[in-house]
């Protein structure tokens, strides 16, 4: 349980809320005050979401404002200090100024109480126990621990309004292939699912600074806070394995931002995959590496290839399938051909070094005839 003490206001005054002996000194501004103590009085009462929220916002006496996916700067200077700075947590809205005397000040302080409640009703991110029957209702997990079991697969899925047995039932005729251990402890145990509620998938990930610009950036952004809480968590459990599904690429990738930045993080003990990603897949393969992750699946890829635009724009392209992000690319590349075609069953020699526009002709027309080797549908 997070160690906190409730703060007495002293007129007019900001208080220290960490830093006081080591590190940079936060302070609490009189009016933010009331509602930090009620979210302290919470995490000590045992409320996992509160300690989370709490925990992140002394964090930032260790540097944390460097973690630009959950710290995000205003670009704006002030007369009295040297910037506004976003606070980006589950369920909070906060603003922070970063002041001459080296200290952060917290301004202005907003936290939603209900948002426990909100994430077992599905419409707040969140944790799930899917049971092997899949008739069986899933299981909110308020800890958001998973279960503790060797070998265990944990979901994390595109962002999505439908019901979350659909959900899991899509992802997991595409997980149990994976491997013939995970195969087995789905058919005992079933899996844990992190599931982000929302209309449309996730397709790119925007920049960790602009994580403000609209509240599904947002939204994918407390997530993934949730998702590396949930990591890091899990990190002394042998053989987890975290599948991303579509757009679920998305969230992981941030996630592992997240993880990236705790010093001295590994999680050399688990593996990752990305099913049918629609987010760049190098990133997130990159930053699994650094924390030494093993990549999943046939040969270590770590990633399946699909066949729609999105998914080819994640696994491969760094450019968007749309408009201008076509013909401002010129070529679709051997390897990224070869990808495409070699899962479908056709030899890389027969695409070649293709053109952009007539490789995405080959997958949206010709190629669209084999999607059915691919397993699942897609949730909506």
């Amino acid at each position: 349980m997070l160690q906190a003490s409730r703060l007495k206001a002293t007129e007019g005054k900001p208080l220290t809320i960490a830093g006081a002996s080591a590190g940079k000194r936060v302070r609490c501004s009189p009016q933010a005050l009331p509602v930090y103590n009620e979210l302290v009085a919470l995490a000590n009462a045992g409320n996992y979401w509160a300690g989370l929220v709490v925990k992140g916002i002394k964090g930032l006496s260790a540097g944390r404002l460097q973690m630009d996916n959950i710290y995000v700067r205003k670009a704006e200077q002030l007369a009295c200090g040297r910037g506004v700075f976003y606070l980006v947590l589950p369920g909070v809205t906060a603003t922070l100024e970063d002041r001459d005397s080296g200290a952060y000040e917290l301004m202005y302080l907003q936290a939603d109480s209900n948002y426990m409640q909100m994430q077992e009703k599905t419409r707040k991110p969140g944790l799930w126990k899917i049971d092997k029957d899949l008739n069986t209702n899933p299981k909110f997990k308020s800890d958001g621990l998973i279960e503790k079991e060797k070998y265990r697969p944990v979901v994390i899925s595109d962002r999505s309004s439908d019901d979350l047995l659909n959900i899991a039932s899509s992802a997991r005729d595409d997980l149990i292939k994976v491997d013939s251990t995970i195969q087995r402890m789905v058919s005992n145990s079933g899996f844990d699912l992190h599931h982000t509620p929302g209309d449309g998938g996730i397709i790119g990930l925007k920049p960790a600074h602009k994580a403000l610009a609209n509240a599904k950036s947002t939204e994918i952004t407390e997530s993934a806070i949730l998702l590396a809480n949930t990591m890091y968590k899990a990190r002394n459990i042998e053989g987890v394995l975290w599948f991303s599904d579509w757009g679920g690429s998305g969230v992981l990738t941030r996630a592992l931002q997240v993880l990236a930045h705790e010093k001295n993080t590994k999680l050399e003990k688990h593996a990752v995959f990305l099913n049918r990603p629609t987010t760049n897949s190098s990133n997130a393969l990159k930053l699994a590496k650094e924390l030494k992750l093993s990549l999943a699946g046939n040969g270590g890829t770590g990633k399946s290839t699909g066949l729609r635009p999105s998914e080819i724009a994640g696994n491969h392209l760094r450019s968007p399938i749309t408009g201008k992000g076509v013909l401002d690319s010129s070529i679709f590349g051997l390897s990224a051909a070869g990808a495409t075609f070699g899962f479908m069953g056709v030899a890389p020699t027969i695409g070649g070094i293709v053109g952009l526009m007539g490789a995405l002709y080959f997958v949206t027309t010709t190629a669209r005839s084999g999607a059915t080797q691919l397993s699942g549908k897609k949730y909506k």
